[in-house]
C-alpha cells in the first residue's frame, strides 16, 4: 500500500490564484491611483469650496487616528484571540465548556457593554480605552473561532511529527501549529477588520450612544466626523469622509488581504 503523504498546497502545477494577478497589477494600479488623486487634489484646490479644502488635512488626520485605533485593537485581538482558541482546543472537556461561552459573547451586541465601558473607562477619563475595548470586543471572537477551526483541520500525523522528533511544546507551536493556522487567521482577520469598521462610529461617537449622565465626549476620528457631519447636514464633509473611508478600505483589501490570501494557499493541507 502506498504511504499517504502530507504536504502543503502550492501554486506549482495549479491554476494561478486570481488574487496573485491583482497583486502583480498593483505596481501599475497604485501609481495611476496616486496620479489620479494628485490631479483631483490639484484641481480641487481651485474648484472645490474653500471650506472643503481647509478641512482636507483635518479629515486625513482623523482617518489616521481611526486607523491607529483599528489596528491597535486588531493586534490586541490577535494576542488574546489566538491563546483563547488554543486553550479551547486543549482537550474536549475545555472545548465543551469554552465554546458555548465564546458563542454567547460573540452574539451579544457591543452596545450591551456600555455600562461596563462607562464605569471602567469613561469615568476614569480614558476615552481611548473605551474605543479600543469596543473595537477589540467586536474582533476577538473571529480570531478565536478561526484558531479553533484551523486546529481541527490539522492532520493527526502532522501533529505527531513534533512528538516523534522530540520538539518542545514551544517548538511545536512555532514550527507546526502557527504555520498551519495562517490560512484561517487570514480569513478571520478580514472578518475582524470588517467588524471593526462597522463599530468604529460607535467607538468614536461615544456621546451619541452613552447615557447623557455619563458625560462622554466624542473622540477625534473619521467615525465621529461621519456622525457630526450627518447631524449638522454638512453634506460636502460627509461625502468626502465617506469617499476617503471607501478608498482606504479598498486599498487595504487590494494590497494587504489579497496578497495574504494568495500566500495562505501555500499553507493549506491536501
Amino acid at each position: 500500500m502506498r504511504k499517504r503523504e502530507i504536504h502543503y498546497y502550492s501554486h506549482r502545477g495549479r491554476r494561478k490564484h486570481p488574487s496573485s494577478v491583482v497583486y502583480h497589477l498593483g505596481s501599475l494600479v497604485l501609481p495611476l491611483a496616486l496620479v489620479v488623486l494628485a490631479s483631483f487634489a490639484a484641481f480641487g484646490v481651485v474648484l472645490a469650496p474653500a471650506e472643503l479644502v481647509r478641512t482636507s488635512s483635518h479629515l486625513l488626520a482623523a482617518l489616521g487616528l481611526s486607523l491607529l485605533r483599528l489596528f491597535g485593537a486588531y493586534l490586541l485581538a490577535l494576542v488574546v484571540g489566538i491563546p483563547l482558541g488554543l486553550l479551547a482546543e486543549a482537550n474536549r472537556h475545555v472545548e465543551a465548556a469554552l465554546l458555548p461561552v465564546f458563542d454567547v459573547l460573540e452574539s451579544m451586541p457591543v452596545l450591551a457593554f456600555f455600562p461596563v465601558i462607562i464605569v471602567f473607562f469613561v469615568h476614569a477619563g480614558w476615552l481611548e480605552g473605551a474605543a479600543l475595548f469596543i473595537i477589540f470586543f467586536s474582533m476577538v471572537w473571529n480570531i478565536a473561532f478561526s484558531t479553533v477551526g484551523g486546529l481541527k483541520v490539522i492532520p493527526e500525523d502532522v501533529k505527531a511529527v513534533g512528538k516523534v522528533f522530540g520538539l518542545s511544546p514551544l517548538a511545536r507551536l512555532t514550527r507546526i501549529t502557527l504555520p498551519a493556522l495562517f490560512p484561517p487567521l487570514v480569513t478571520g482577520s478580514i472578518l475582524s477588520l470588517a467588524d471593526g469598521w462597522n463599530v468604529l462610529i460607535v467607538a468614536e461617537a461615544l456621546h451619541a450612544y452613552a447615557p447623557a449622565s455619563a458625560g462622554a465626549s466624542d473622540l477625534f476620528g473619521i467615525g465621529s466626523i461621519l456622525v457630526s457631519s450627518s447631524t449638522q447636514a454638512n453634506t460636502p464633509e460627509l461625502l468626502t469622509a465617506m469617499g476617503m473611508l471607501v478608498l482606504v478600505i479598498a486599498v487595504i483589501n487590494l494590497f494587504v488581504w489579497q496578497p495574504l490570501l494568495a500566500r495562505a494557499e501555500q499553507f493549506k493541507f491536501e
